[in-house]
């Protein structure tokens, strides 16, 4: 509605030949309208954390162990044989597949959804990355190629998030998310300085830019620049260097005392379809 009201002024000064006073309104209008890059990521060192290729054959005794070593972790861990059949290492790569009635949680039953999900913590309070930092996290997948019958429905289908876990807020929903269904879409969720209603947070879904086809079969990389805040929290999503989503200086950390956790692997509403989804390349750092 502004812009039109904007339009309408302009238009009248124009018609009024007040040249000089029309440009000065457009540069106004450009500078304030123009996201400014924070400063951290244009001179700044990356320190990567974590990095792993799946290139050493996993035993998934030891894999069980290396969780603790790798603060790794399993999102419902009483659930460890529904992922431990659901994952494989094929050719060095994580291939994770969904079935029908895949669940890790008891309230997965409940809200009509489905789950195979892997992860780790990024910021947990103690360890690995400090609250306040610009993350970095990126990872490769590809899905089997002519897969766009199986991905193309209006049925969620999410396989990676960044989640704040736990604490006294369920059913928000996680403030970073890549999905596949629809073509695919990126979110940074606005929890708009807010705890009292999940209604009330905004979800900013975008879709993949134009030429991105991500069901030929074919490697994507999906990046994810982010820091957590209450009033200058930060989102840059992109994909095969194409920017999908930024957003700057918004609510995004839902509850500073919970940790922030990375999940790959398909987070979906029930389906009666078997999904594959086959990741490589994760990579998780941070600049200072």
């Amino acid at each position: 509605m502004y812009l039109f009201v904007l339009k309408i002024f302009l238009y009248s000064l124009i018609m009024r030949k007040d040249l000089l006073i029309v440009i000065v309104i457009l540069i106004l209008f450009f500078l304030v309208s123009t996201p400014v890059k924070p400063e951290i990521l244009i001179d700044s060192n990356y320190n990567s954390v974590l990095s792993e290729d799946f290139s050493k054959k996993f035993k998934y005794k030891k894999f069980k162990k290396n969780i603790r070593k790798y603060e790794y972790f399993l999102p419902a861990e009483p659930n460890w044989k529904a992922f431990r059949d659901s994952m494989e290492i094929i050719n060095e790569q994580m291939v994770i597949t969904i079935r029908p009635g895949t669940r890790q949680w008891d309230g997965d039953k409940k809200n009509g959804t489905e789950r195979a999900e892997w992860g780790f913590y990024v910021v947990n309070g103690k360890k690995l990355i400090e609250r306040d930092k610009f993350i970095k996290l990126s990872f490769d997948f590809k899905l089997p190629e002519d897969s766009s019958e199986l991905f193309m429905h209006e049925r969620r289908t999410m396989i990676f998030q960044l989640k704040i876990d736990g604490g006294k807020y369920p059913g928000f929903s996680p403030p970073f998310a890549f999905y596949i269904n629809k073509g695919g879409a990126a979110k940074c969720t606005n929890y708009n300085n807010q705890r009292k209603s999940k209604k009330l947070q905004s979800h900013n879904h975008t879709r993949l830019p134009y030429g991105v086809n991500i069901y030929d079969g074919n490697w994507h990389k999906v990046e994810f620049i982010i820091r957590l805040g209450l009033d200058n929290g930060y989102c840059l999503v992109k994909i095969d260097e194409k920017k999908i989503i930024e957003k700057i200086n918004y609510d995004n950390d839902l509850n500073p005392k919970e940790q922030l956790v990375a999940r790959f692997g398909p987070y979906r509403d029930k389906s009666n379809t078997t999904q594959q989804i086959i990741y490589d390349n994760i990579e998780v750092g941070y600049y200072d």
